[in-house]
């Protein structure tokens, strides 16, 4: 067995142990994308009408399982992003990037036989959705974004030790460096919020630490980092400008932390305001409020996606 393969082995070990003690049942499917030609994986649970979730950057699909239990009557589909979790990697290029993300959507539409849906996104997926939806778009019927939108969003800053991803070559070495646990947990209260890291299960803790070890994996989330960031600022690009804002007709929903360390509520909200299908709910969270209540959070994304527009 390949160290490659024995990793794959422990990452799945983990999400095992992650569902059996939440009690959940989950499928996993791969699927091959027309556009790029990578596969990606799917984990998928619960019955009843379709919703995608889209994952933040060096996180997976199974940051979701907190979710899977509080929305037991929709059929969630957690989709692996390229380069995390199980998913093949994929090189995000500086100038292109948006267009990338444009077509991943439509290719996971596309896999799953969807021609719309509702989407829940949190942060990079949050703004790989957005800028889909910025095109006028409507195969996405309804947007769910919980915790910042990766850069998005005018004001958002990029605080360490994200920004030590944006530096190409360190980015990687990084992420593939083994740390202890505790080590890891403090890299997720920086990146996440105290009351995420405080929140997170040990066996979710471990699926991601090892996520980020696999080489294609470092590689992409270093990638993708480095084409939407300068060290530290980022890049213009990766904004959504008021046209680009004012173009979005998906009703959208926000549900923000009050702690978020990317962006505060007052800065999200001079974008927000500019999307003229949306609402913002804050939460006392951080940059992932439905691990710290997934209760609220399901409720919230319940509502929205009932909302007739």
């Amino acid at each position: 067995m390949s160290r490659h393969d024995h990793l794959d082995d422990r990452i799945r070990e983990a999400e095992r142990e992650l569902f059996a003690n939440l009690g959940v049942e989950v499928d996993e499917s791969m699927h091959r994308l027309s556009r790029s030609g990578v596969r990606v994986r799917m984990l998928s649970h619960g019955s009843g009408p379709s919703v995608v979730l889209l994952h933040g950057v060096a996180l997976s699909a199974a940051v979701w399982a907190p979710l899977f239990v509080a929305l037991p009557n929709l059929r969630l589909h957690a989709v692996d992003l390229p380069g995390h979790g199980l998913s093949d990697p994929m090189t995000f290029t500086r100038g292109t990037v948006r267009q990338q993300a444009r077509g991943f959507v439509e290719d996971i539409l596309d896999a799953l036989e969807l021609d719309a849906a509702p989407v829940v996104a949190h942060s990079l997926g949050g703004m790989f959705a957005l800028w889909h939806a910025a095109t006028g778009s409507r195969r996405i019927s309804r947007l769910v974004v919980t915790g910042a939108p990766a850069v998005a969003l005018a004001g958002t800053q990029v605080r360490m030790p994200l920004a030590l991803l944006d530096v190409p070559g360190l980015g990687e070495v990084i992420l593939r460096t083994p740390m202890p646990a505790r080590a890891y947990q403090l890299l997720l209260k920086r990146a996440l919020g105290r009351a995420e890291s405080a929140a997170l299960p040990e066996q979710l803790a471990a699926v991601l630490s090892l996520s980020s070890r696999r080489a294609g994996n470092a590689r992409s989330v270093a990638s993708v980092m480095h084409a939407i960031n300068h060290f530290r600022t980022p890049r213009a690009e990766s904004a959504l400008n008021e046209s680009e804002l004012a173009a979005i007709m998906t009703p959208t929903t926000f549900v923000l932390g009050q702690n978020d360390p990317y962006l505060t509520i007052e800065r999200a909200r001079v974008s927000i305001r500019r999307i003229s299908n949306s609402t913002l709910h804050e939460m006392n969270a951080g940059h992932a409020p439905w691990l710290v209540d997934p209760a609220g959070v399901a409720r919230l994304i319940g509502h929205a996606l009932a909302t007739q527009s």
